[in-house]
């Protein structure tokens, strides 16, 4: 395309993510993307290699590989956005593989230093086995947007509420169910997710983000 062509494509394109472009060019997205860029300006991503899981446009795929990541890889189950990121990443001159992948087969791709999972999870229904999936390939940080449950107070009166939680106060060991359009899902609070990831990562709350919390994952064996 020349610059004239696809400036006209960005304004007829549909968008979900806000993206900044060169030549002052930005596509008018639903959500402004833009608002996570501190929070990813966090993780250096110079020499790593990354996977952008749910990546939509591409925007955090552009952001990492623009940062000095060594390698990008973008997954999504959506073609229309698939494309919109490969022509933005052509425009741009970066060098970032988008695939049509599930999360549950990313361990096919390997490990990965850096992982980011924004808003993918809260639509999931199944919620511990997504986990399961990503931090497989978790080589050091996964920044990941999910809806967490913060109890007040909470009793049990589960006889098995000990097996698998002895470390877990009563309290805090809560998953709410919430309606969402893809059906019921699951909201986990902070410290049962840290149970599911299990020793192997240190779990903090790095609070709201644009659409849920982000929770910064850190492998530390």
């Amino acid at each position: 395309m020349t610059n004239e062509d696809f400036q006209t494509w960005v304004r007829r394109e549909e968008w979900y993510q806000t993206i900044e472009l060169s030549g002052g060019v930005t596509t008018k997205g639903s959500v402004d993307s833009r608002k996570r860029y501190p929070a990813l300006e966090r993780i250096d991503v110079r020499g790593k290699r990354v996977l952008d899981i749910g990546c939509n446009s591409g925007a955090y795929s552009l952001w990492a590989k623009r940062h000095g990541a060594r390698e990008v890889i973008g997954i999504d189950i959506q073609d229309k956005r698939l494309e919109q990121a490969r022509q933005l990443a052509r425009h741009e001159g970066l060098d970032i593989t988008f695939a049509n992948r599930s999360l549950y087969d990313v361990g096919a791709l390997g490990r990965f230093d850096v992982v980011f999972c924004f808003a993918v999870l809260t639509e999931n229904p199944d919620l511990f086995g997504a986990l399961k999936a990503i931090t497989s390939v978790v080589g050091d940080k996964l920044l990941l947007e999910l809806h967490l449950a913060k109890p007040i107070a909470y009793v049990s009166k589960s006889k098995n509420y000990r097996i698998g939680y002895a470390s877990m106060p009563r309290w805090k060991a809560v998953l709410e169910p919430r309606k969402a359009k893809h059906g019921w899902m699951i909201d986990p609070s902070l410290e049962v997710l840290r149970t599911v990831v299990g020793d192997e990562f240190r779990v903090e709350d790095r609070g709201p983000s644009v659409r849920y919390d982000l929770v910064e994952i850190t492998r530390v064996a």
